[in-house]
């Protein structure tokens, strides 16, 4: 085994539990102990808020699998992972406002609360609900796989017990520290992730030359890496898609958007606004172009995959290279912490406490919270033991199944009063089939597109079909949702029964 790589690595996980700690120590000052554990009482300032944003949202997919593609295939695919760039803009900015405005309104702290209040529907509830639970977990599994198999060739550790100790660290600071410590390990990882991208870039290009030189040698090894759409088939309805995709519908993944309710005033989130794409630009741009580079110094390499960390432990010193491999991990566990809150939320106050506890008291969310977080890490680590053959087709379904189902209801829910019940399910299931019926059945659906596109476009159909065939939403959501807060608080106290004297 390579200590030297595997050291900064390790230093990197023991890290994560003094973080954890201090999260939990802030958060016993808080009086609401369930928006405390699963929003972190809305008090994450501009730096934390935008790299807990963009380590969600960036997986080890935006380090490994793009600099794969970009080896294998060509330029394409680093500008498909550019287009990731606007992501926080429009997670904060499309969502993120108006979106953190109704939530301190009505007090929601979960991603499935604002389908609730705004519905007012028990089968929007828990369609969302499950869809997120099932979705997000096999997401999960893959996560730890990806990454463990990946660290598993570069350090000679031992598949299972990289794995155990992913789930084990994320599992314990995610569940006892709840969403104050996924932020702040996001950011500490984000800064990985940023520091590590540009210390590769600087070193690697200077061993080839330049730009120029990497531009010469792509070329003169196949000239079709610099073309569009070249072997990769990055057409314009391709670019459109990964457009729409990366950059508009990441906005309403359940892990990304609920941390816009988390800032703590409009200062933050206006700093994060303009601070995000430039962070997310070097995530893309400086991983995705180490794929071209590796085809350069790596033309015969069998595994395009694996050219990401040969780059790395090529040309870095041991300590830095351990380092700078930091990134993938930490983009896996910034993703996976983000999500194991997500679905603790779902089943512990959408499903227990909205359908079988409703009595359920503010210390009992929080600490059930912490054991359903717990149970969920052991989940995911059980099925990253042994995944099951048939994992891969769910993962690719996840994302883009939940992007399709769920972009329309939670934007046309914040943005158009016309929005209903039967507009929501019908949108969320019509997106998803869609979506499965393209990517694994009828590719002809896709219109040569990304299927999530088309799938979207057959949600927002959907929705709005229903909105004007079935009733209206009642006047108590027009109220809640667009109403000044006195107006909500007077709607509230014609409800209240009457105190007798």
């Amino acid at each position: 085994m390579r200590w030297d790589v595997a050291l900064p690595i390790m230093l990197m996980f023991a890290t994560m539990i003094p973080l954890a700690y201090v999260a939990i120590r802030r958060s016993r000052k808080h009086d609401n102990k369930t928006s405390s554990y699963y929003l972190g009482g809305r008090t994450l300032g501009p730096w934390v808020l935008i790299f807990t944003v963009l380590a969600s949202a960036a997986s080890a997919g935006t380090f490994i699998g793009t600099s794969g593609l970009a080896y294998a295939q060509g330029y394409g695919w680093v500008w498909g992972a550019m287009m990731q760039v606007p992501s926080a803009v429009l997670a904060l900015g499309l969502v993120g406002k108006k979106y953190a405005i109704v939530a301190r309104k009505l007090n929601l702290i979960t991603f499935t609360d604002f389908f609730k209040e705004r519905y007012e529907s028990r089968g929007v509830t828990v369609l969302t609900s499950i869809c997120m639970v099932i979705f997000l977990v096999a997401y999960m599994v893959a996560q730890f796989v990806g990454g463990a198999r990946v660290l598993e060739s570069i350090t000679g550790i031992n598949y299972f017990v990289l794995v155990i100790i992913f789930a084990g660290v994320v599992a314990l600071y995610t569940a006892f520290g709840g969403f104050l410590a996924a932020a702040f390990t996001d950011a500490a990882q984000g800064v990985i992730m940023l520091l590590g991208g540009v210390a590769l870039w600087i070193v690697v290009l200077t061993a080839v030359g330049g730009v120029s030189e990497v531009e010469a040698g792509t070329k003169a090894l196949d000239g079709q890496l610099y073309v569009l759409p070249g072997d990769s088939g990055f057409d314009l309805p391709m670019m459109i898609s990964y457009a729409v995709m990366f950059g508009l519908l990441l906005a309403a993944l359940p892990h990304v958007s609920v941390r816009a309710m988390s800032y703590r005033n409009s200062a933050a989130l206006h700093k994060a606004l303009w601070v995000g794409p430039a962070i997310m630009a070097v995530f893309t741009l400086g991983f995705g172009a180490m794929g071209l580079i590796g085809r350069v110094l790596y033309p015969e390499a069998e595994l395009a995959d694996m050219v990401l960390p040969t780059l790395i432990i090529d040309h870095l010193p041991g300590p830095l290279a351990g380092a700078v491999l930091a990134a993938p991990l930490a983009a896996v566990m910034s993703t996976v912490d983000s999500m194991i809150l997500v679905v603790s939320a779902a089943l512990v106050r959408d499903l227990y406490r909205g359908f079988i506890k409703p009595d359920m008291s503010d210390a009992a969310q929080s600490k059930a919270g912490t054991w359903t977080s717990l149970a969920i890490g052991v989940v995911v680590l059980v099925l990253a033991l042994n995944p099951p053959d048939f994992l891969q087709h769910i993962i690719n379904f996840a994302i883009g199944g939940l992007e399709a189902g769920l972009f329309v209801p939670l934007i046309l829910g914040l943005y158009w009063k016309r929005g209903n019940a039967l507009g929501a399910i019908l949108s969320l299931l019509g997106g998803m089939l869609y979506y499965l019926l393209a990517a694994n059945f009828i590719p002809a659906l896709s219109l040569g597109m990304m299927p999530v596109l088309m799938a979207t476009v057959f949600s927002l159909v959907l929705y709005v079909l229903a909105a004007f065939i079935g009733p209206r939403p009642s006047h108590r959501v027009i109220v809640k949702f667009w109403g000044t807060q006195k107006a909500i608080e007077a709607m509230r106290a014609e409800t209240q029964p009457a105190v007798r004297g």
